[in-house]
Formats: structure tokens, C-alpha cells, sequence
């Protein structure tokens, strides 16, 4: 009985100091931490402007310039430099190639970019060069057209700056009956180009082939360097 108070004394005193607070403590939240696993998504990126290439487009030339009359757009029913290859080029006795060489001395027929006296540049044109013979011809038969009236063949003509040009420019025709006569331009290097403004009535009604053609007067080879400048049939009155 002695050995059991002691006892008693040392359990009643452990419990009073181990009695809990009158004050409630909440418990800890624990603090998670999370691992982003998903892929890292690249920086927006703004795209640049595109440069836009616009194309310049050359200023119709005025036909007043080289001394034609002013014509509403529209009214050009064909075109003989556009035409140029749809055409058959021929001199006395062979048929020539479209574009031509220029190494050929039996002629050739090219679009023709260089200068011509008093003609500003930005027209279409057509170089025809006859062989180098006395008299000689380079023609042609342009496709089938038929000509309405009013219509009017329209063109300049001359030569190459510096060549020393003596020819005849003719218009013609080919029909059922073959080739015909139309008109004739003379060219002497000591002229101004030629203006011409021809009309088609006596043809109005017929489907022909026109025929540009070019005869040298002398067989010296700066002498046949002939220039069609913007020939074309005129149309007052296109469709």
C-alpha cells in the first residue's frame, strides 16, 4: 500500500501537465506543389507585312505625238505588229521565217525596239528588211479580216536612226483572185516619218489578207531598214 501512493502522485501529476489548452489550434494545411508537364507553347509571333510588287504599266503613247489622230480605246480592230507571226513573210521566191535573224541577208522581219527620228519611244513597231538585192521585196499575208465602213489602215512609217533608206511601204491585199494593189509610200532617209490614215471603204463587206510590204530601191545594206510604226486597222465603230 506504501509503494502504491507514490504512484498515484506521479500519474496525477503527469496527467495535469499533459492536459490539453482550453484555445483549439486547426490544424496545418499541407502546401501542395504541382509540376506544369505539358509543352512549352513557342512565343506568338506577329507576322511581317508582304511586300506587294505592283507592276508598272508604260502610259498609252498618244498618236498625236507622231502625228495621228486621237482614237477612244477600243477602236483598234487589228493590229499588224501584234499580228506579226500570225502572218506568212515571203520575199522573191522563199518564205521567211517570224521572227527573223538578223545574220540573214535574205531578209527578215522583227518587233523592233530601237529609235527612230522623231518618233517617241512607248509604239509598237515592226522592222521589215528586204534582201540586198536592187528592187528587192519582203511582203506578207496577214490572217483573214473583214473590213467594215469606216475602217481606216493607220500607221507611221520610216527607218532605222542613221540608215540611209530608200524603199516604197505598200499596203495590198490578197482576196480570191490573188494579190491587189492598195496604195504606196515612198521613204527617203532625208524625209520626215510618213503619216498615214487610209481609208478601207472600197473594201467594206470583202474578207481579204492584208499584205504590208516593203520594196529596197538600191541593194546597199543600210539602205532597207524599213519601219512599220503602229499599223492598225482603225474601227469608229467596234461592236
Amino acid at each position: 500500500m506504501k509503494k502504491l501512493v507514490p504512484l498515484l502522485l506521479l500519474g496525477s501529476l503527469l496527467i495535469g501537465c499533459g492536459a490539453p489548452s482550453s484555445v483549439a489550434t486547426a490544424p496545418a494545411v499541407p502546401t501542395i506543389l504541382t509540376t506544369d508537364t505539358s509543352t512549352p507553347k513557342p512565343p506568338t509571333q506577329t507576322p511581317l507585312p508582304t511586300a506587294t510588287a505592283t507592276a508598272t504599266i508604260p502610259p498609252t503613247p498618244d498618236p498625236g505625238t507622231i502625228g495621228l489622230p486621237g482614237e477612244p480605246a477600243g477602236t483598234v480592230a487589228f493590229d499588224f505588229v501584234e499580228q506579226m507571226c500570225a502572218a506568212e513573210w515571203y520575199t522573191e521566191g522563199q518564205s521567211l521565217p517570224c521572227p527573223g535573224d538578223t545574220n540573214q541577208d535574205t531578209g527578215y522581219v522583227m518587233r523592233f525596239e530601237d529609235e527612230v527620228e522623231n518618233v517617241p519611244p512607248g509604239f509598237p513597231m515592226m522592222l521589215t528588211y528586204p534582201p540586198l538585192v536592187h528592187y528587192s521585196k519582203i511582203f506578207s499575208k496577214y490572217p483573214e479580216f473583214t473590213v467594215r465602213e469606216g475602217d481606216r489602215f493607220r500607221a507611221v512609217v520610216a527607218c532605222r536612226k542613221y540608215a540611209l533608206c530608200d524603199v516604197d511601204f505598200y499596203l495590198n491585199f490578197f482576196n480570191e483572185g490573188g494579190e491587189r494593189y492598195l496604195n504606196r509610200w515612198r521613204y527617203l532617209f532625208t524625209y520626215e516619218p510618213v503619216v498615214i490614215d487610209y481609208p478601207l471603204d472600197s473594201l467594206a463587206g470583202e474578207t481579204v489578207r492584208f499584205d504590208l510590204a516593203v520594196v529596197s530601191k538600191v541593194n546597199h545594206p543600210d539602205r532597207g531598214y524599213a519601219v512599220w510604226i503602229a499599223p492598225h486597222i482603225y474601227r469608229p465603230n467596234p461592236e
